[in-house]
């Protein structure tokens, strides 16, 4: 599996262009570390994971 390409949101009429954009970076980001973590064998609990999507 090769690793996710990174694409840029698109958001039209919003204002709030950096700010959807960095948080649209911060979930890639994320999402990056996930795969890794699965390609290596790491196993977290549902709650484990939730506590990270809640940090995002």
């Amino acid at each position: 599996m090769t690793p996710l390409a990174k694409t840029n949101a698109v958001i039209t009429n919003s204002g709030n262009d950096s700010y959807i954009e960095r948080n649209f970076d911060a979930l890639y980001c994320e999402l990056e570390k996930g795969i890794q973590s699965m390609k290596k064998g790491e196993v977290y609990t549902i709650e484990e994971a939730w506590e990270e999507i809640d940090k995002i």
